[in-house]
């Protein structure tokens, strides 16, 4: 399996914006988290988690290309599935986009529900951190995650149906959004929040 240090070589070649390295780095903190709250392989986990957005800047954030262009990105670096990219982290990968039309991986399993709800967490988690006073995620507590995903208004684009889908993993959503919390917290001065 490929390791952490070439997981973060390849974020520093590929991945340019901030505020996407830092989501990355979320998603594999939370991704750690679930995976031993599930008794799975942490590592491995929080890697689906730090790679998943790995093309987004090399598309220049084109929805059309998003994990279209991971692969190309693989050949490039001479990593092959199988070998260096477990085959349940590249379905992982693949299945977190399962809505673009050239996507044939389908979330079906425990690792693909948890990178799509861990990766969209992520960005409402900040986003509940930056309307508090302090803007820190300290301030954030599992209501106000609660309150603030039934309201439609609040961080738009976040898929809250996929969140919803940790609860195919059988973790209630308020115990993922305190696991996500927790990991985050435990990391907040690496991410600046």
């Amino acid at each position: 399996m490929i390791t952490r240090a070439k997981c973060n070589e390849l974020l520093e070649k590929y991945v340019t914006t901030p505020w996407l390295k830092m989501h990355m780095r979320e998603s594999d903190l939370i991704m750690q988290a679930v995976a031993k709250r599930l008794n799975e392989d942490p590592e491995k986990w929080g890697l689906s988690g730090l790679l998943h957005d790995l093309d987004f800047d090399y598309v220049n954030k084109d929805p059309k290309w998003h994990v279209i262009k991971f692969d190309e990105i693989l050949e490039k670096e001479g990593l092959k599935v199988g070998i260096d990219i477990d085959d349940d982290v590249y379905h992982a990968i693949r299945a977190h986009y399962e809505e673009h039309p050239e996507i044939k991986e389908k979330r079906e399993n425990n690792l693909d529900y948890a990178l799509s709800a861990s990766e969209n967490l992520s960005g409402f988690l900040v986003a509940c951190a930056l309307v508090q006073p302090d803007k820190k995620i300290a301030s954030v507590e599992v209501e106000s995650v609660t309150k603030k995903l039934k309201k439609k208004d609040f961080a738009k684009a976040v898929r809250r149906d996929l969140i919803q889908d940790i609860e195919k993993v059988d973790i209630s959503l308020e115990e993922f959004i305190q696991i996500a919390l927790d990991a985050i917290k435990a990391n907040a001065s690496e991410l600046g929040l």
